[in-house]
């Protein structure tokens, strides 16, 4: 079939990001074929094999998104109903227009919520405790009006399905989605990993020779949007399951809901990640048509999954580094000289602007702090030898050296880690000028403070 991948290249690929581990399985006209390559831990010989597990990541949350269509289709929930109506905590909230956001802007990353709210304690599982906690936050926009990526937004959900299921996120996921899918499941940080054999994670510092294992730190409170873990075989079942067919596609997921699902929602602009964003599932430009499905990323390990309604092709990598994601680019490339077209996202990026130096500013009045909820970026000017200018930071120990491009768009490439550059751009206040927001990685944070240079 075209888009047979050749297991000697993906080792290439791997070798060359200093992956130590992945799968790679294509599904197409019917037939679904799956490499792994490598091993699960540097430090072992112990292959990966095609059961071998590796963390998920964020493509979670198109799983979360499917449970909540499901219990849609069952008449458990309704779209456009407020969350206020299934969850006490969001019933008068301080803030009015945080008891009307709807499942649907929840789903699409169109709620205004804050991305990455944390609880002061990390080990607390009780998602009715999150929900409480961020029902006290300010929205970031009004709801319904535009898109910002909100790992917050999907823990809520999973707090909506333990509502109307009376079963835990991870209990409703197992018996609605995943069982029925055939997944052997694995939930990170339950204390189950025994039960299959998973991938460690690696991290790949600039510098330095391989990767180098390194822990994976994911809140408890935060399963629903980052917890799940499995192969890429596992995201082709998915996969099929969107796409009809896979054997439990007629009982698991009526195809109204695949459509609503698949629908772009039009404020739904997802720059920085995707060409458009539907309810749970992110949309990539394709001459042939749209390709639908999620990226993942976590500390050490990606996933990738794209599949295409049209053609009914389907394509999911698994890697152990945080390198996953240039590794994917190059898969991407290697598929579509094959003669499959995936989509994938790669925004056209304007001519870098000369280096940000005494002589030439920082135009706009970019430098300063950019706050979303917990989460806060610093930009400040670079004046390094070698720097590009502009240096962002943040309080998880990102650092990234900035390069500045026409219409205010950025690329940041990591100091500490080698991975792919993010992409982003500063919105101005017609006002003044100056930066009122910063998108990057599909969040936006606010300007909350100009600052001098460092």
């Amino acid at each position: 079939m075209e888009g047979h991948f050749p297991a000697a290249r993906l080792r290439e690929i791997a070798h060359g990001h200093s992956v130590p581990g992945a799968q790679l399985t294509v599904h197409q006209v019917g037939e679904t074929r799956s490499v792994a390559i490598g091993v699960a831990h540097s430090a072992t010989a112990e292959p990966v094999t095609t059961a071998t597990a590796f963390a998920f990541g964020s493509v979670t949350k198109a799983f979360t998104a499917t449970v909540v269509a499901q219990l849609v289709s069952d008449g458990e929930l309704d779209l456009d109903d407020p969350v206020g109506e299934y969850l006490a905590e969001f019933d008068g909230a301080a803030d009015e227009s945080m008891s009307s956001i709807t499942l649907r802007q929840l789903l699409s990353h169109t709620a205004g919520l804050v991305a990455d709210h944390e609880l002061d304690n990390v080990d607390e599982s009780s998602l009715a405790r999150y929900s409480a906690s961020v029902a006290t936050t300010a929205p970031l926009h009004d709801p319904g009006t535009c898109f910002s990526y909100s790992n917050s937004g999907y823990n809520i959900l999973g707090r909506v399905i333990e509502s109307v299921t009376d079963m835990k996120w991870q209990a409703a996921m197992d018996n609605r989605l995943l069982r029925p899918l055939g997944f052997e499941s694995l939930f990170l940080g339950s204390g189950d990993s025994a039960a299959r054999e998973s991938a460690t994670c690696h991290v790949v510092r600039p510098g330095r020779n391989g990767a180098e294992p390194v822990g994976l730190f994911l809140p408890r409170s935060w399963a629903p949007a980052g917890g799940l873990a499995g192969s890429a075989d596992d995201l082709i079942a998915f996969a099929r399951l969107h796409l009809g067919t896979h054997p439990a596609s007629a009982t698991l997921l009526t195809g109204d809901m695949r459509a609503a699902m698949h629908t772009r929602v039009p404020v739904a602009e997802a720059f920085g990640m995707a060409d458009g964003w539907g309810l749970g599932l992110a949309h990539y430009a394709s001459p042939e048509g749209d390709w639908l499905g999620h990226d993942g990323t976590v500390d050490g390990g990606t996933a990738h999954l794209r599949f295409h309604p049209r053609s009914g092709a389907a394509v999911a990598l698994t890697a152990n580094s945080t390198t996953g994601t240039l590794m994917w680019a190059d898969v991407v490339d290697e598929l579509r000289a094959l003669g499959m077209p995936v989509g994938d996202y790669r925004p056209r990026v304007p001519a870098a602007m000369p280096a940000v130096t005494a002589a030439v500013p920082a135009p706009g009045g970019l430098l300063g702090e950019y706050r979303n909820g917990d989460t806060y970026f610093s930009v400040r000017r670079d004046d390094s030898e070698g720097g590009t200018g502009l240096r962002l930071s943040d309080g998880t120990g990102l650092v990234a050296a900035m390069t500045l491009h026409e219409q205010l768009f950025f690329t940041a490439r990591r100091l500490d880690a080698d991975e792919a550059p993010y992409t982003g751009r500063f919105v101005s206040d017609p006002a003044t000028g100056e930066a009122a927001l910063m998108q990057l990685g599909g969040r936006s944070a606010r300007r909350t403070a100009a600052a001098g240079t460092a």
